[in-house]
């Protein structure tokens, strides 16, 4: 009867222990709201000359405490890529609450006049499996300026 009852005592303990596990695996994969929202990008220089600096202004809602890592790029119409410094964060920069940030980018001299796009693609990770496996991203923010001629 003792040992009966140390089985069933042993089963429920593993059952609890593969039980909780997967709970607390559901609650990370089912965790894929977006923690940051980006309602409105403005460039303050909309004409840039190659060598010139590219300045952005961002209104951010920081919704949740996650870290973010975003991979940055610059295009010119003529396939000149540019990657720049990622950006990395294991908080919200200044906390939670909407904030608007400015920042500039130097447009490089082999740029050719046209179009140019910056773009930046962030993922997110507020859990551990986001963290190694399963990032939470969204579409890339596409920035579109003009890159005009220098008068020579």
């Amino acid at each position: 009867m003792a040992v009966r009852i140390f089985g069933y005592a042993c089963l429920a303990i593993i059952s609890g222990a593969i039980l909780a596990t997967a709970g607390v695996l559901a609650w990370f994969i089912a965790d894929r709201g977006l923690p940051v929202e980006v309602p409105e990008t403005t460039v303050l220089t909309p004409a840039v000359k190659p060598g010139g600096r590219l300045c952005i202004r961002q209104r951010l809602d920081y919704l949740r405490n996650c870290s973010a890592y975003v991979d940055r790029a610059l295009f010119d119409a003529h396939t000149h890529r540019v990657i720049l410094p990622a950006v990395r964060y294991e908080r919200p920069p200044q906390g939670l609450g909407e904030r608007t940030i400015t920042f500039t980018v130097t447009v490089p001299d082999e740029f050719g006049p046209g179009v140019g796009e910056y773009h930046a693609a962030p993922e997110y990770h507020c859990n551990p499996l986001q963290r190694h496996y399963w990032p939470i991203t969204r579409a890339q923010n596409v920035v579109r300026f003009e890159i005009v001629p220098r008068v020579q």
